[in-house]
């Protein structure tokens, strides 16, 4: 199949339930992750007292680094999938493939079979409502950090 020939609807259908499956295991990766941070979150601070300034940013700092690295492992439900599915022959080339889509930057390493081309799209519209998740998560910790610390100085 030419990549000017018309792909069959059942073949874009099967494409957007297989790519739509995988997208909400991972937005239910991140949506998880994500609250079940920042609620640590916030159980850390209302358990503790304010250590000062810069410990309190540190510590912040630290949970917006969980953020990362949990951003990071949906990264690699995408890639699993990639290579389950021989999409691609090796795990750097499909990471590079997948963070390049989740990013929305676009990066084709991998040329995906006729039928298969809707999946950088989903990969990109989980990759930005992680991003969106997870700027919405850091916003609330360091609104929940910003009360703490006044609470704090006000005693």
């Amino acid at each position: 199949m030419d990549v000017n020939t018309p792909i069959p609807i059942e073949l874009f259908l099967k494409e957007a339930v297989f790519s739509l499956g995988v997208m909400s295991a991972v937005v239910t990766c991140n949506i998880y992750s994500f609250t079940w941070l920042s609620l640590k979150y916030r159980k850390v601070l209302d358990q503790n007292q304010s250590h000062g300034l810069h410990f309190e940013v540190l510590r912040y700092v630290l949970f917006i680094m969980f953020l990362v690295i949990a951003m990071f492992l949906s990264l690699f439900i995408w890639v699993a999938t990639l290579m389950y599915f021989e999409f691609s022959k090796d795990w750097v080339t499909a990471l590079l493939f997948t963070a390049g889509f989740f990013t929305t930057i676009g990066n084709t390493l991998i040329t995906l079979p006729i039928g298969w081309r809707f999946i950088p799209s989903i990969i990109a519209f989980s990759g930005l409502f992680s991003f969106a998740w997870a700027t919405g998560a850091s916003i609330g910790m360091f609104n929940y950090l910003s009360r703490h610390l006044d609470k704090h100085r006000q005693s």
